[in-house]
C-alpha cells in the first residue's frame, strides 16, 4: 500500500459523516477490545488504536496488539445510537463532543492511526506527558486512587512519585501509564 493510498483511507475514515458525531467512549476496564466488537457488531462506527508491542521469550519473538489508550475508544455514531452504546456492558460512559472538540478529535486520531500504522515497524510508547511536579492520582493496583507528586521521569514508561502517609513521604518507581493528571 502507497502513502497516497493510506492517506487517502485515514482521510477518508475521519471525517465527518452526516447524521453522526464522533464521542470518546469511556470502556471498562480491560474491555476495550469486547467493547470495540460488540459495537462493531451492533452496526456502529468504532475505532479501537492498537500499537504492536513485540516480546522475547525464550528466543521467540510474540507479538500482540494492545489498546494504544488504555480505556478509550472511538465512535462516531447518530444521536439515536448513543443510549445502545451506553447500555452496553463494557461501556462504562460516553462523551459527546462540542463541534470544535469533534474536528480536534478527527485531526487527532488521523494522527494516532499513522503512529498505529507505525508501531508494527517502529516502538512506541504511549504515555501521559507527565513532568516533575505534576499532581497525579493511580488508576490501578494497591494506592488505586491515591493522589501522588511527580518527582522525576526514570524512562519513557515510570516515574518517580511520592505518596505521602502519615506526615511522611515515600517515593516510588510507578509505571506512567497507570497515573492521570
Amino acid at each position: 500500500m502507497t502513502d497516497i493510498s493510506v492517506s487517502d483511507e485515514i482521510l477518508e475514515s475521519f471525517r465527518k459523516f452526516p447524521g453522526k458525531r464522533w464521542c470518546l467512549v469511556l470502556s471498562r476496564p480491560r474491555n476495550e477490545k469486547w467493547a470495540e466488537k460488540t459495537l462493531a457488531a451492533a452496526g456502529i462506527r468504532v475505532y479501537l488504536p492498537l500499537m504492536t508491542k513485540v516480546e522475547m521469550h525464550n528466543r521467540s519473538r510474540r507479538e500482540t496488539r494492545l489498546p494504544m489508550f488504555s480505556g478509550y475508544l472511538f465512535a462516531c455514531a447518530e444521536r439515536e445510537e448513543e443510549p445502545a452504546i451506553r447500555a452496553n456492558k463494557c461501556v462504562w460512559r460516553i462523551q459527546t463532543l462540542s463541534a470544535a472538540e469533534e474536528d480536534s478529535l478527527i485531526r487527532d486520531l488521523r494522527a494516532v492511526r499513522m503512529c498505529e500504522l507505525q508501531s508494527a515497524d517502529h516502538e512506541l510508547t504511549v504515555n501521559p506527558g507527565l513532568q516533575a511536579g505534576d499532581m497525579v492520582r493511580i488508576k490501578s493496583g494497591a494506592f488505586r486512587g491515591y493522589d501522588a507528586i511527580v518527582v522525576r521521569r526514570v524512562d519513557a514508561l515510570n516515574v518517580i512519585i511520592n505518596l505521602e502517609f502519615l506526615g511522611r513521604n515515600i517515593n516510588m518507581r510507578w509505571e506512567a501509564g497507570d497515573l492521570e493528571i
